[in-house]
């Protein structure tokens, strides 16, 4: 999906399909949800399902409703029409990993990895010399 301007997200907001909206993603209501697979099984279209609820897909990667619908239609088969109910966002998530930041080190370690940089830095200042004296 593509960054969306605040007047885009306003837009999008006042259409009763769409529940919020993250700065990376849009998350469409469950009843809207339902429609669309219901419909998409009876042979509509993606593009023309999400277009007939008012939903502007320019705004959208060129495959959005596709995938969408899919991706809903799966859960909707494998696990029922009341799977579209629940947000699963975050579930079985780990979180981000920890970042290696300099409280988590020792003084010596701290030490070792000063001296290691300092090592790389002649080593690379070595390799740029013999470069220019080869050309």
């Amino acid at each position: 999906m593509n960054l969306l301007s605040e007047y885009q997200k306003k837009k999008l907001l006042e259409n009763s399909n769409v529940e919020s909206i993250t700065e990376k993603h849009v998350h469409f209501t469950s009843s809207f949800k339902i429609k669309a697979v219901e419909q998409n099984l009876k042979g509509e279209n993606p593009d023309e399902i999400f277009k007939n609820h008012g939903i502007d897909l320019s705004l959208f990667s060129e495959r959005y409703a596709e995938y969408s619908i899919k991706r809903w239609k799966k859960k909707y088969n494998k696990k029922g029409r009341d799977s579209l109910k629940i947000t699963e966002t975050g579930i079985n998530a780990t979180g981000r990993p920890k970042k290696d930041g300099p409280e988590n080190y020792t003084k010596e370690e701290l030490w070792n990895l000063l001296h290691l940089q300092k090592e790389m830095i002649i080593e690379i200042k070595k390799q740029k010399a013999l470069a220019k004296k080869k050309k």
